[in-house]
């Protein structure tokens, strides 16, 4: 078994901790950011020698992983570790241990001590389980009292700001249902839904029991559960076995105070391929839509601050000061990070800002945001499709995270940053740049390669599960068809042997641009294994499907090419028409060889 420590974590900080004890223990480590590409680890690599996994993992979740890792016969002696924030999945999976094989199970409030024995006692074949509970009564009680405080709760209709927003958020994740959420004492109350129906949308909540929120506030963390319908918390849930929840993400909202109101979240009724790049932005979003509840109440009902000591009066920061204390914290600062002021102003930069821009430092100082914008989006590739980004970034003020590629003044591939945050006179934003390829160690790179695929420039096959099943939900719902066309280059090794990879490579790339212009978006091309690729066809019928697969015939070339046109029937699930189509290419090659899909 290959001596390596797999660390599946959504969230960077806590995973670079967990790699940090896995050298401890002479491991090599790797980290997967959500469940599907901790298996593509797997395939690449073999079982790891330790697993160490949250269970609330986007795309396919802990216990779907572990379940998987057991069917594989070089799992026997992997070591593993359960770390999670929910107390009745830890519960769970506790009681699962020995069909999951866990041999630790621990809290997210755990400390390295705890964290380093639990590690240690897994790779010696011990048990090490309990730990704290994530939730307590006392704060229990502040957090419902918190919500009584700001009066949250009204009889009245939504706040149409609000359902507003929940429209953006289903539309923007491509969800049926979304909604904004307060967990009270004993049951849900919905402030703002979108996509609800019949008694839900009519009484506004559910019993707290049946919440997928109230695990979101008990944990404190956001929370993905891919398919509901198979997950061994939730397949009994009421909701569930109505099939208004097939899948579900949501992310707390947690007021400066620390107070978690409720959640933002996202439901659909088919299994949910959000990747962790979704749940950070959910879960950005959230955090400002709490302070946005917190600040839009405090300001109906002026408080008078406490007194200091000595019965003095607590000093009011004006905008002005606020942003002097800013710019001293951002310029001792040796990352990039840029200071937009409430009204899209730009205030602070520093010296690391400038030489990622190739700017001088007083040229950048004196620049509009507009300005700034502009020259990043000069920088790249493609100017006019880098402006709509940062655009984009600029006005949601959502946190949002974008990966640009910098041309000049050399290459490089950098993470732009936005967070927002409140100061007097407004909320302002946080810009910090990162480049990717600096003391990464090549991690970057590995990233990127898993989403797109280095000699094609298409989607890779994880990628292109997470865009089939948004695009098939959302041509259900619209009542439109959907096919997908398989090819596979059959003489591909045989091209390979006789005339060099290069001329493999290149029949690859030119499938992969024919593939390409076959698919206008919203439809999009993937490869998807090393010589098939993928059509998804939106729209779609099994006529146009067909019309698509004979144009790869049309046009001479080699290797041979054998393709089959699959259309979604009814209500299949997207794995269903995979399987279809899997089934129908593996039929139509001449000579099948073993081990071919």
């Amino acid at each position: 078994m290959p001596r390596y420590a797999l660390i599946a974590e959504p969230d960077s900080h806590r995973a670079t901790a967990l790699l940090a004890l896995a050298t401890q223990e002479g491991l090599e480590g790797v980290v997967a950011r959500d469940g599907a590409e901790a298996q593509e680890w797997v395939r690449q690599r073999g079982a790891p020698t330790l697993l160490v996994t949250d269970l609330a993992l986007p795309r396919v979740d802990g216990f779907a992983l572990l379940a998987w890792l057991r069917g594989r016969s070089d799992a026997g002696g992997m070591a593993v570790v359960v770390v999670t924030a929910f107390d009745e999945l830890r519960v769970r999976a506790w009681q699962l241990k020995d069909a999951l094989g866990i041999h630790a199970l621990l809290s997210r409030r755990a400390g390295p001590d705890a964290m380093r024995d639990g590690v240690r006692r897994a790779l010696a074949g011990q048990l090490a389980g309990g730990g704290l509970l994530e939730s307590s009564a006392e704060e229990e009680k502040q957090r419902l009292a918190r919500i009584d405080e700001l009066e949250l709760v009204d009889p009245g209709p939504p706040d149409a700001r609000l359902q507003d927003l929940v429209s953006e958020v289903a539309q923007a994740f491509g969800v049926p249902v979304a909604l904004l959420t307060l967990v009270l004492g004993d049951r849900q109350w919905f402030k703002a839904h979108v996509g609800l129906t019949g008694s839900l949308a009519r009484d506004r909540g559910t019993p707290r029991d049946w919440a997928f929120c109230h695990h979101v506030v008990q944990g404190r963390e956001a929370m993905v559960v891919p398919d509901a319908t198979r997950h061994p918390v939730f397949r009994d849930n009421p909701l569930v076995r109505d099939g208004i929840v097939g899948s579900y993400a949501g992310a707390p909202l947690i007021t400066a105070s620390g107070d978690v109101l409720g959640s933002l979240c996202v439901i659909d009724t088919r299994p949910l391929m959000l990747g962790p790049e979704d749940l950070a932005a959910l879960r950005e979003l959230a955090g400002r839509v709490a302070q946005s509840l917190e600040s839009t109440t405090a300001s109906h009902r002026p408080r008078t601050p406490p007194p200091r000591a000595g019965g003095q009066s607590e000093p009011v920061l004006s905008e002005a000061s606020a942003l002097a204390l800013v710019r001293e914290a951002v310029r001792a600062l040796d990352v990039p990070v840029l200071v937009v002021a409430p009204g899209r102003k730009p205030y602070a930069a520093n010296a690391a800002l400038a030489e990622l821009m190739g700017l001088p430092e007083e040229r950048l100082a004196g620049m509009s945001f507009d300005s700034l914008c502009q020259h990043v989006a000069s920088l790249s590739a493609d100017p006019g499709g880098t402006l709509r980004q940062l655009d984009l970034a600029a006005e949601a003020s959502r946190g949002l995270h974008l990966t640009l590629t910098l041309e000049r003044p050399r290459p490089r591939v950098v993470r732009w940053v936005a967070r927002p945050f409140v100061m007097p006179g407004g909320v302002a934003q946080l810009l910090s740049l990162m480049d990717l390829r600096v003391g990464s160690d090549g991690k970057a790179e590995r990233e990127g390669l898993l989403r797109q695929d280095a000699l094609t420039g298409l989607d890779t096959r994880r990628v292109g599960e997470e865009r089939l099943s948004k695009e098939i939900g959302r041509c259900r719902r619209e009542g439109l068809p959907f096919s997908l066309v398989l090819v596979d280059l059959v003489e591909l090794g045989a091209l390979n042997r006789t005339r060099g990879f290069d001329a493999g490579d290149a029949a690859l790339r030119e499938l992969a641009r024919h593939a390409d212009g076959l698919c206008p978006p919203p439809g999009f091309a993937v490869r998807w294994t090393g010589d098939t690729f993928l059509l998804a066809l939106p729209g779609a019928d099994a006529v146009g499907a067909e019309a698509v697969r004979q144009q790869f015939h049309d046009v001479p070339g080699v290797p041979e090419r054998v393709s089959v046109a699959v259309t979604v029937q009814g209500e299949e699930d997207p794995h269903g028409t995979l399987a279809r189509a899997h089934a129908a290419l593996a039929r139509a090659k001449p000579d099948r060889s073993p081990g071919r899909d």
